[in-house]
């Protein structure tokens, strides 16, 4: 039995620092951030889809534009998180799937080339 997907992208520049091991707090420093969102079904709906692709871009898009030149530091913690990767994709999966109404599979956040962070909502990462 096979599974389909459908996966959205995009991108924003806002900085952040994390506090590293010992305690120490990062400079704060920008990035691009590279977000990817998953989506997964068994079987398609009548119109052949897994999701609208164009309602998933916008709405993601829409997300990013928020964030846009921002410090994630202070959006974070206003969230009970701290700036990681980690807690930004948990951050955005939440935000995407309310406004798609439909949970994410995943959401993916690149920070640099090869440094990547995933948050899989319904803990079935794979």
């Amino acid at each position: 039995m096979g599974v389909y997907e459908v996966i959205v992208s995009s991108r924003f520049s806002a900085r952040h620092g994390v506090a590293l091991p010992g305690g120490v707090m990062e400079e704060p420093h920008e990035h691009v951030w590279v977000i990817t969102a998953s989506f997964r079904a068994d079987e398609l709906d009548e119109n052949g889809f897994v999701i609208d692709f164009t309602k998933v871009q916008k709405a993601l898009n829409e997300i990013v534009a928020e964030l846009e030149g921002n410090d994630l530091n202070k959006l974070l913690a206003n969230q009970n998180g701290s700036a990681t990767a980690e807690c930004l994709a948990e951050y955005l999966a939440g935000k995407l799937s309310q406004r798609v109404g439909r949970d994410v599979y995943y959401v993916r956040v690149s920070e640099a080339p090869g440094c990547s962070a995933a948050f899989y909502p319904t803990g079935e990462g794979t």
